[in-house]
């Protein structure tokens, strides 16, 4: 078989399921999926369960790991803030991202892909995998801001009660460029 006509195919097929659930939106005021709600339930879950949090973070090369047994809501806040801060259905974004939706017709799971009209809008991309019962279970998100003289990049990565990964880059002129990254696993006893 011609793979050329295989991805072809797949392209195709993309391409037209992305474009159908676009215009299904656009009469009735297109909302996407609240991430800004899931985050925060997510943290008065984890606030009321409370896990051990092992954190790694990596600072220009520099790494350091720590184990938080009993971590505080204030904790649990600043961690989740990047994700907290996203809100896909402000007036603003109405209308901002094309949505892609890729389904497993045989386990009924499905990716959900939010992918940016203009480069200008943040996040850029989110891909959500949602399982057969509709609940998000693994979140990424990508956020990139360029000007004359800064350069910000930000990958998010949630993983439903177990993984927090946040890779952060920045490049300020003149100055050398940074990197953070920071990796947290939830341990439940």
């Amino acid at each position: 078989m011609d793979h050329r006509f295989s991805w072809t195919l797949v392209a195709v097929v993309a391409f037209t399921v992305s474009c159908t659930g676009d215009r299904a939106g656009q009469g009735k005021g297109h909302t996407y999926r609240d991430l800004k709600g899931y985050f925060q339930e997510e943290l008065n879950n984890i606030n009321t369960h409370k896990p051990a949090l092992q954190k790694t973070i990596v600072m220009n090369g520099q790494r350091d790991s720590l184990t938080i047994t009993k971590p505080d809501s204030a904790q649990l806040q600043h961690l989740l803030a990047p994700f907290l801060e996203v809100d896909l259905n402000k007036p603003s974004l109405q209308g901002a991202y094309d949505t892609i939706l890729l389904a497993d017709q045989f386990t009924g799971t499905h990716s959900l892909m939010y992918k940016a009209r203009n480069a200008a809008t943040v996040p850029q991309e989110v891909i959500m995998d949602i399982d057969n019962q509709q609940h998000i279970t693994n979140v990424q998100m990508n956020k990139h801001v360029q000007n004359l003289v800064y350069e910000y990049q930000q990958n998010l990565v949630y993983q439903h009660d177990k993984h927090i990964r946040i890779v952060t880059w920045q490049k300020i002129a003149f100055l050398p460029a940074r990197e953070l990254d920071v990796k947290v696993l939830l341990r439940h006893p």
